[in-house]
């Protein structure tokens, strides 16, 4: 005959015919919302950095325009 271990009772059945597989159906919310929390933080850390980025081209454009003031503009 069957195991014993694998016998469940009505009432078991019943509990897990009633209960929804939470890993098909939250899992996949899960998923869709750490996919959609990540891109949402990558997509504020391009802009920081982006921002960043451009306060440094200002400062070295800045820097090589009295540099070469200085240099062209001393006797």
């Amino acid at each position: 005959m069957a195991d014993d271990d694998s016998r469940v009772t009505r009432r078991q059945y019943h509990r897990q015919d009633e209960e929804p597989d939470e890993s098909s159906t939250s899992g996949a919310t899960r998923r869709a919302y750490a996919a959609e929390n990540n891109r949402a933080l990558e997509e504020a850390k391009t802009k920081r950095l982006g921002r960043k980025l451009n306060w440094v081209i200002l400062g070295l454009v800045i820097a090589i325009v009295i540099v070469f003031l200085i240099l062209f503009l001393t006797p």
